[in-house]
């Protein structure tokens, strides 16, 4: 399959998704990149005369089917040795934030979708805080907006939770001005995109088991993780499933290091067959299971793995943009240390050597 790097802003309204897009397409041109736009279908839609109050689920139907046509075209146009991005003004699981249970279900089995189809077809996704969260800054109505300030705050938190379980999600708050926050947000995409190098930076820290129901009541997401260490002719790699209800998508990732905190880090899309062709492509040095929260908390995303051989134990991980970023933990995780620095906490020693819990 196609590795081009597909990007979402999303965000409630005022956040600046729409100028960011325009900036974003001047800015990655500097570093070579041609940027593939998909601006926001609902505008659109609105622009041709249709009138949305005469069914919101209608209305979402037709902006994701208009949204996956555009993105399909942009995947079939794309040269794949081409240096290119595709960037979204909103991706498809923004609907779920329009819609109420019913109505979201049965728009993905109209649609035959299912929630990693809709939130997991896009590498990353970034969220543009709202003007509408600060009274300190002036809520800005964009383009056609119609969204009073109220009902603007509830959007940019729904939107906040729909998108919680992304591979790659990342908060951009509001600043004191747009420049400052561009800034923000072009610093995390440069991050995204490997630019100058594909670097993950991550701390992990080994924490008390977690409340799982209470974290499932915040912007937090459960995925099931399916992970094996190969070695082939071509080297050392990890193969990882990732998803939900048995929906998954299939990454390939080569990681070297360079710190104990810093590793170069290729990922590469795969599709079923490639994932089980390569499954059977050398030899499995140790797999792992484990079940993943993704949580958006105060702006930071967590990611917190939960493994059927720990009772009282769970690992924390955050990934970092800087070496020296300072961490905040939640005030309802308990650390019992910080294992960064550990390699017996890796994933891939966990595979066959566990060591015992410390509570």
């Amino acid at each position: 399959m196609k590795n081009i790097p597909k990007i979402v802003l999303s965000g409630g309204p005022g956040g600046g998704k729409s100028k960011s897009l325009k900036r974003l397409i001047v800015a990655l041109k500097k570093y070579g990149y041609t940027v593939y736009p998909v601006f926001e279908a609902a505008e659109q839609i609105l622009n041709n005369g249709f009138d949305r109050s005469v069914s919101v689920y209608e209305f979402q139907k037709n902006i994701a089917l208009n949204q996956i046509e555009q993105e399909k075209l942009l995947e079939n146009l794309i040269n794949e040795n081409e240096k290119a991005v595709i960037i979204c003004d909103r991706g498809l699981m923004d609907a779920r934030v329009y819609l109420n249970d019913d109505d979201f279900k049965n728009f993905k089995n109209e649609l035959g979708l299912t929630d990693i189809d809709l939130r997991d077809r896009y590498d990353a996704v970034f969220h543009l805080d709202s003007t509408s969260n600060h009274d300190s800054v002036e809520y800005l109505m964009e383009g056609i907006r119609i969204e009073a300030e109220n009902e603007a705050r509830d959007i940019n938190e729904r939107s906040l939770r729909a998108w919680c379980g992304n591979p790659h999600y990342r908060f951009i708050p509001v600043q004191d001005s747009f420049e400052e926050k561009f800034a923000l947000l072009f610093k995390e995409v440069k991050s995204f995109l490997g630019i100058p190098k594909p670097l993950e930076i991550e701390r992990k820290f080994l924490i008390e088991y977690p409340d799982t129901d209470f974290l499932l009541t915040l912007p937090c997401s459960k995925s099931e993780i399916f992970q094996a260490y190969l070695i082939n002719d071509n080297g050392r790699f990890r193969l990882r499933k990732r998803g939900e209800n048995g929906h998954f998508i299939y990454i390939k990732t080569e990681k070297h290091k360079i710190s104990e905190t810093v590793r170069e880090e290729i990922e590469t899309r795969l599709s079923e067959d490639e994932y089980d062709s390569l499954m059977n492509s050398g030899v499995i040095t140790g797999s792992i299971s484990k079940e993943r929260y993704c949580l958006m908390y105060d702006g930071v995303y967590y990611e917190i793995d939960i493994f059927p051989f720990w009772k009282k134990q769970a690992f924390l991980e955050v990934e970092l943009t800087d070496e020296d970023e300072k961490i905040k933990i939640p005030e309802f995780i308990k650390v019992i240390r910080e294992v960064t620095f550990d390699p017996r906490y890796k994933n891939s020693r966990l595979c066959n050597n566990i060591p015992k819990e410390d509570l």
